[in-house]
């Protein structure tokens, strides 16, 4: 124990009540030693708050400035005038360079007439025109009440193959409208041993996207189609079901497809086989349906009209649902004829339905048609609803309702006088078989097959069966498929869908269409192709080659590129990224003015499939206005980001083309992709041999070769250019510009700007390039936050290091005790307030001390509102080294000051009510003023209660960087905080300073800059461990450490003299540098960095999705590297302070990854509102944290 100092004077009587608070709850009082002059107010606050205002009006102001300036940007960009004259020239310019012109209308001469009347004969289905579609009067009527609520829910099944793209885009624009895709997917090998699966998984991901209560089931559908020739192959069948064991295989093969795709069940598509596999292909469909049954799945069959009624029936016992494919009355090796006539249909339909249950059956709807010609003995193709109207459109006719077969047809005769007939299937002949369907009392309809049929079916056949009115039918909608018209990869949309209208005119007796009449038809989407035979052939037999380079320019990649092109003397087309141009100006200059030509590659390459078209339009202007800037010049080429080809197949693919279009502009498509993008896969001579492999599978005069000069790294393509241009000229092929597969020259292409507009693009280029500057210092801000965080971590690891080798000392630290010196008296300072759970350990811990030197304990209640006076003075009011205190509330400093006052110690120890000192804390603090340099100590907080996550987060921050910095910046002499919790003072420097100011909620910070400036050095002694009470809360944590952001930013404002003073020496080019940097200004940017971070995930993670993965693998590289290597340095740093805190958990190192993605994320809150609390000029309270007396020593403590 401590030995008992001398009697102490008579105890001060307390002064009056100190007047009510400040509105912190604290009041400023004198210490009694000082003269009674007023203290000043806290820094910071402004109570007029006109601060706060003229920030406020300030920063809206520059707002509203900024606001201005985008607008006008913005309008800038959009006054632009469309650049419709370019497109016209490009596109013009090829198309009378290639286009054959149309073949004018002629007039009809008799001959003509009698060519058409043999072309009907011709053509005419056997037996002259179709009986009209007549029915009982029970039919009649059940025609009439089809739809009538209380019957069977009707199902609706599509029938889905994966070699049709139009079949996914029917199945995702009308899934809501199914309840069965049936796909297409099973194949019996030829030798009818095995199965051959596709599955197209795109159709699960199309479905996802639909309401998941309207989401279809769907059915795999085995078939013996033989794919190449697209006919049925019975052998198969035979094969398979004649042997037990292939059976068994396929059956255990079906099973396991059900069971990992979830499926409803299967459907079997076995056609064209013998009656005499009957019994085999029963056997085969029980055996698959015991498979089935436990998995809840069912199968299902098909029936052609081959199979026949009977067969039909006994097939229909076997199966849960019968397929009845009423179509093919007339077939592609018939006569021309209906394809399924409405009186032909019913007829076939009773018949069936005579053998197969029709709760079991489900009538198919054709959506198809046969084209034959005249003389011919079999039809020439098979056509979908959309190539018919086509087919039509290119003819000049118009299609016409027969009226006895209640199916369209269209007849025409071309102009080499061969006549030709098409008959076909439509909404409106499906909407009448469907009615049919449902009034005979069969299950439902199935479609074949989605993407051939008359959109405009969906509107009036869905999950509820056909609607009663078919009046929905007059409104034909568009097609599927995007219709081009000339040869080429440079395209302009020509046409945008629109919608056909017909005339309908229903049977009073029956309720069906009967009569209809086109009005207009609709048409689909239409894209012009250029550029593929204007000019003259190139010599040698080979063709116009057009080299054309994506994503720059690149300051890396983009020089090296010219280089070699200037070598070679080979011109190219450059698509560039609006912010790439806007960041690297000159480069893109240099480009121009080497012969090559510049395109619109949009301003931040997004993925225009996905982009709103108000966002792409901006895209596209932006670029156009940057581009303008730069280079005085217009451009009429573009190329939307991730465009794979130059045939856009879908709306959201043509959506760009269509925005290009409108203005003026032509989108530049490809038939020939490097690949060079997939890196690291492609190497210099695969990107060589792909290009040429798909330069010979397009024999098109004018390919155009996809290559990139930025968006990652490009060394490959670099090293393949050169070899690449040597093969393509050994094939004979001639390297142009782009726009000269069109026939017209760069000048026509990029023309210069009027010099009207100079000023506009004055202003242009200056808005850009602020941008640009902004941009590049953010950018910049962020990497030198980087590059300073880890030297910094480094410096203080170094330091640390070498302070720890010294054993605590160090030049700049503090020299040994003198031999024989006797230890200073000590007076222990304990401020408290509401601390009555924790008063009492607090003081034993003290009493515990193993000092040989003169020892007291002052503690000063500064007037709580528990009792915590009362248990301290009832448990050691009496004790000879304790003396208890207590007076009106006045804050945390004015408590310290009052026990100062009272104090006889030399040396004035600091500690907070809620910490525990080990036994020798007190003689470790007390051994550095041995130097008569020291003015003041700090010891070694740590975390007493690392009870939970929060807690212990901040044990390793005390460790890995308070502590840490301690000692690195005791060698140098700069430590600013002797903490509160653990420090010790010269009693008579502290009263020279002016004792603790109340003006900052950081006294202790505070205090110990005045003693550094005043000359005083500060040591700091690692083995005097104190361990405190941490927050257990994000919440407390916030509110504790908003305290120090803000008396911390307190202090270095007080102080801001010191700053860069050179006989403050270390203090001022040192510590303060350190505090305002790396404590505040960097921790404000925190958030930034973060966000940075995120986005750039975000970045990479859109990339990956739209352009597989290795696009983005240099970014992603780039981003992780740069990020993990900072976790390290900084995981590291924490490590190594672990190793010089013996007593430590080592395993609370692997928080310090945690603490990036949650803690520090706090930390960057604090000092943000720290900032705003400054300006605004308010006052800042103490804000007093609960104590939980959770404090605990660790068991391997000294006793």
């Amino acid at each position: 124990m401590s030995p008992t100092p001398p009697p102490a004077p008579a105890d001060q009587p307390l002064p009056p009540p100190a007047p009510e608070g400040d509105g912190a709850g604290r009041h400023r009082r004198t210490p009694f030693w000082l003269p009674a002059v007023s203290s000043r107010p806290p820094v910071f606050v402004d109570e007029s708050g006109r601060r706060w205002r003229r920030v406020g009006r300030t920063a809206g102001g520059a707002a509203a400035a900024l606001a201005l300036v985008l607008a006008v940007a913005v309008a800038l960009a959009l006054r632009a005038p469309a650049l419709a004259a370019l497109g016209d020239t490009l596109v013009g310019t090829a198309r009378r360079a290639s286009v054959e012109p149309a073949a004018a209308p002629r007039p009809e001469r008799p001959a003509e007439r009698r060519a058409e009347r043999r072309v009907r004969a011709a053509t005419r289905h056997p037996g002259g025109s179709p009986a009209p579609f007549s029915v009982d009067a029970g039919t009649a009527e059940r025609l009439r009440a089809v739809g009538v609520p209380g019957g069977r829910d009707p199902i609706t099944a599509g029938f889905y193959v994966n070699w049709d793209e139009n079949s996914r885009r029917a199945l995702a624009r009308h899934r809501d409208r199914l309840d069965w895709v049936v796909a297409e997917w099973v194949f019996l090998e030829p030798g009818g041993d095995s199965l051959r699966v596709a599955v197209d998984d795109s159709v699960f991901a199309v479905l996802a996207e639909g309401a998941p209560a309207r989401r279809p089931r769907v059915l795999a559908m085995v078939t013996n189609v033989d794919v190449a020739s697209r006919h049925f192959d019975a052998v198969r069948v035979g094969r398979l079901v004649h042997d037990p064991a292939r059976r068994a295989r396929a059956v255990a093969r079906l099973a396991e497809l059900v069971r990992r795709h979830e499926l409803a069940g299967v459907t079997l598509d076995f056609e064209a086989y013998p009656a005499s596999l009957d019994a085999g292909v029963a056997t085969f469909v029980a055996e698959l349906r015991a498979a089935l049954r436990p998995l809840g799945a069912i199968v299902t069959a098909t029936a052609g009209a081959d199979l026949g009624p009977e067969r039909a029936g006994e097939l229909a016992r076997a199966v849960d649902y019968l397929f009845l494919m009423l179509y093919d009355e007339h077939w592609s090796t018939s006569a021309a004829g209906p394809v399924a006539s409405q009186g032909w249909y019913a007829r076939s339909a009773a018949e069936y339905l005579r053998h197969v249950p029709a709760e079991r059956a489900i009538l198919a709807l054709g959506a198809y048609g046969y084209h034959w010609t005249a003389g011919a003995t079999r039809a020439v193709e098979g056509m979908t609803h959309q190539e018919v109207l086509a087919a039509a459109a290119r003819a000049g006719v118009r299609p016409a309702w027969d009226g006895a077969a209640l199916n369209p047809t269209l007849r025409w005769t071309d102009g080499d006088g061969v006549g030709h007939v098409v008959w076909y299937l439509d909404a409106v002949s499906g909407w009448n078989q469907a009615r049919l369907a449902q009034a005979m009392g069969a299950a439902g309809v199935g479609v074949w097959r989605l993407g051939g049929e008359d959109p405009t079916l969906w509107q009036v056949l869905g999950r509820d069966g056909a609607a009663a009115d078919p009046a929905p039918l007059a409104a034909m909608e568009p097609g599927y498929d995007v219709e081009f018209e000339g040869r080429g990869e440079l395209l302009r949309l020509a046409q945008v869908p629109t919608a056909g209208r017909r005339t309908l005119g229903r049977d009073a007796r029956t309720g069906l269409v009967t009569r209809v009449r086109i009005e207009r038809a609709p048409t689909p989407f239409v894209v012009e192709r250029v550029g593929a035979d204007s000019g003259r052939p190139a010599r040698g037999g080979g063709r116009k080659v057009a080299l054309t380079f994506d994503d720059g320019p690149d300051p890396t990649w983009t020089p090296p590129i010219l280089d070699t092109l200037r070598a070679y003397g080979v011109p190219a087309t450059f698509f560039v990224v609006g912010s790439q141009v806007q960041a690297h100006m000159r480069l893109t200059r240099r480009i121009h003015a080497e012969g090559h030509e510049v395109g619109n590659h949009t301003f931040t390459h997004p993925n225009l499939s996905a982009t709103p078209a108000w966002a792409t339009r901006l895209e596209l202007e932006a670029t156009n206005r940057v581009i303008e800037a730069v280079l005085d010049r217009r451009t009429a080429l573009f190329r939307p980001p991730y465009f794979g080809d130059a045939e856009p197949s879908t709306a959201e693919e043509l959506e760009p083309v269509r925005i290009a279009s409108e203005l003026g502009m032509v989108t530049a498509g490809l038939h020939v992709d490097s690949r060079d993008w997939e890196q690291p896969r492609m190497t210099p001579d695969s990107i060589v041999r792909q290009t040429l492999a798909e330069r010979d599978a397009h024999p098109l005069d004018g390919n155009v070769v996809l290559l990139h000069d930025g968006g990652g790294d490009r060394r490959a393509t670099l090293a393949a250019l050169g070899p690449m241009i040597d093969s393509l000229r050994a094939r004979g092929d001639t390297l142009v510009l782009l726009s000269a597969l069109t026939g017209v020259t760069r000048e026509a292409a990029m023309p210069p700007l009027p010099p009207s507009g100079q000023f506009v693009r004055w202003v242009q280029l200056g808005g850009f390039a602020v941008a640009g500057t902004v941009a590049w210092a953010v950018r910049a801000t962020l990497i030198a936050a980087v590059v300073l965080g880890v030297a910094r971590v480094l410096v203080v690891l170094v330091l640390a290091a070498v302070q720890r080798r010294r054993g605590g000392r160090g030049e700049a630290g503090w020299r040994a005790d003198p031999a024989g010196a006797a230890p200073p008296s000590v007076s222990v300072v304990v401020p408290a307030y509401n601390e009555e759970r924790v008063i009492a350990r607090t003081i034993a811990s003290l009493l515990e001390q193993r000092y040989d030197g003169a020892l007291e304990i002052v503690v000063v209640d500064d007037g709580s509102p528990d009792d915590t006076y009362g248990v301290a003075a009832r448990a050691y009011g009496t004790h000879p080294q304790v003396a208890v205190h207590r007076k009106p509330n006045g804050g945390k400093a004015s408590a310290l000051n009052y026990g100062i006052a009272r104090a006889r110690g030399d040396v004035v120890v600091g500690m907070d009510a809620d910490t525990v000192f080990l036994p020798d804390t007190v003689a470790e603090l007390a051994r550095p003023f041995a130097d008569a340099r020291v003015g003041a100590v700090a010891g070694n907080a740590k975390v007493g209660n690392p009870v939970n996550l929060v807690t212990r987060w901040q044990a390793v921050e005390y460790v890995t960087s308070q502590n840490l910095d301690r000692r690195a910046f005791a060698l140098l002499d700069c430590i600013t905080v002797v903490p509160g919790a653990v420090g010790a003072w010269r009693r008579d420097v502290v009263r020279a300073a002016g004792g603790f100011s109340d003006d900052t909620l950081a006294e202790d910070q505070d205090l110990t800059l005045a003693v550094r400036r005043r000359g005083w050095r500060v040591a700091y002694a690692d083995a005097a461990l104190a361990y405190t009470e941490a927050p257990d809360t994000l919440r407390a944590l916030a509110k504790q450490r908003f305290r120090w952001s803000f008396g911390t930013l307190q202090c270095m404002w007080k102080h801001r003299d010191a700053l860069f003073r050179r006989e403050y020496g270390t203090l001022g080019w040192i510590a303060m540098p350190n505090t305002w940097l790396f404590q505040l200004v960097l921790a404000a940017l925190g958030p930034l960095a973060d966000l940075a971070f995120v986005l750039g995930l975000g970045s990479v993670w859109a990339t990956q999705a739209q352009h597989g993965a290795t696009h983005a693998l240099t970014d992603l590289r780039q981003l992780l590297g740069y990020y993990l290597a900072f976790l390290l340095v900084d995981w590291g740093a924490g490590v190594v302070g672990f190793l010089m805190e013996p007593r430590e958990d080592r395993r609370l190192t692997l928080l310090i990854f945690l603490q990036r993605f949650a803690y520090r994320q706090v930390m960057y809150w604090v000092v943000l509102r720290s900032l705003k609390a400054a300006v605004a000029g308010r006052v800042v309270g103490w804000g007093k944290l609960e104590r939980k007396a959770t404090v605990a020593l660790p068991l391997d403590a000294p006793a």
